[in-house]
């Protein structure tokens, strides 16, 4: 009677753990960190990229398999449902089934939202811009070369220009970095919208023709968003690339450059393998051959 009795206490206490629990499970759940942001590419490519991170360890990290869905003004303009990859990021084009909507405003706004997972709550995050372009010239004469970018937002009927506005203005480098084209860090356009930057860089190496990539690029900018523009001109210094090692007989060469003496290594192993098999295979048919004759016929 008393092990029933403490069984019986046991279940109800077991019971009543369930929701507590439950609470206990869902009180740990990890805080997701959610940001949208706003990029153009040259004036033309628009896309909007969704970044999702947690903080582990006192370090923000990329989550993935995190699904978003990306918002354009309202929750009823649907830009397109998204997953983040390895990075945490997701990136969407705004679809022309949007254009109308696009066209009609200066300013837009974009709203991610993530669905609850085991891990993560579902959250949101909010990004507004206001329609803008971004241009990059050069100056030069016989005694200065300079780079000017030129920022400039739309009001509903006019471009007008933006002041204010840090970028980076220079040439572009792998990974997407920029090279200051003078010695400045950043620029700031004045109240014409314009940047100015006297390129000190010299002997950069370009292409063959000598060409490099100079970048005006907008990075977060809270009313703008990401811009980038470029502008290709013959300001480096030309590289052609030597391919003369590869006619040469080395060890990272082809098979059909391969040195001489790793031939000569190669082809005297196989050559003593098979000698061997031969000479052994001789061997045998000359010892059966023997006992045949002696009458005895070897196995």
């Amino acid at each position: 009677m008393k092990n029933t009795n403490k069984i019986f206490i046991a279940l109800i206490a077991a019971v009543l753990a369930i929701p507590f629990a439950a609470l206990s499970q869902d009180s740990t759940k990890k805080e997701l960190v959610l940001s949208v942001n706003y990029y153009m590419n040259s004036n033309k490519a628009i896309y909007v990229i969704a970044n999702a991170k947690t903080k582990v360890a006192k370090k923000f990290t990329p989550v993935s398999g995190i699904n978003i869905s990306l918002f354009l003004d309202n929750d009823s303009s649907l830009i397109g449902k998204l997953t983040t990859d390895k990075d945490g990021l997701a990136k969407a084009i705004i679809p022309p089934s949007l254009k109308a909507a696009w066209d009609l405003s200066p300013k837009h706004s974009f709203k991610a939202v993530s669905e609850a997972s085991k891990e993560f709550d579902a959250t949101d995050a909010e990004a507004s811009i206001t329609k803008s372009r971004i241009s990059v010239d050069t100056l030069a004469d016989a005694d200065a070369r300079t780079v000017i970018a030129k920022v400039e937002s739309f009001d509903g009927a006019n471009w007008v220009p933006v002041k204010d506005v840090e970028m980076k203005l220079g040439v572009s480098r792998s990974a997407g970095a920029v090279l200051s084209a003078g010695d400045e860090a950043t620029y700031t356009t004045d109240s014409t919208g314009t940047a100015t930057a006297e390129f000190k860089k010299a002997n950069l190496p370009g292409d063959e023709k000598g060409n490099i990539v100079l970048t005006a690029k907008v990075e977060e900018n809270e009313a703008l968003g990401n811009l980038i523009a470029e502008k290709i001109v013959p300001w480096g210094t030309a590289v052609k690339s030597d391919n003369s090692f590869f006619d040469q007989r080395t060890l990272w060469s082809t098979r059909f450059r391969t040195p001489f003496w790793l031939l000569f290594m190669a082809y005297s192993i196989v050559l003593g393998v098979w000698g061997t098999i031969i000479y052994l295979v001789i061997q045998i048919i000359k010892i059966k051959r023997i006992g045949t004759k002696g009458g005895t016929v070897l196995s």
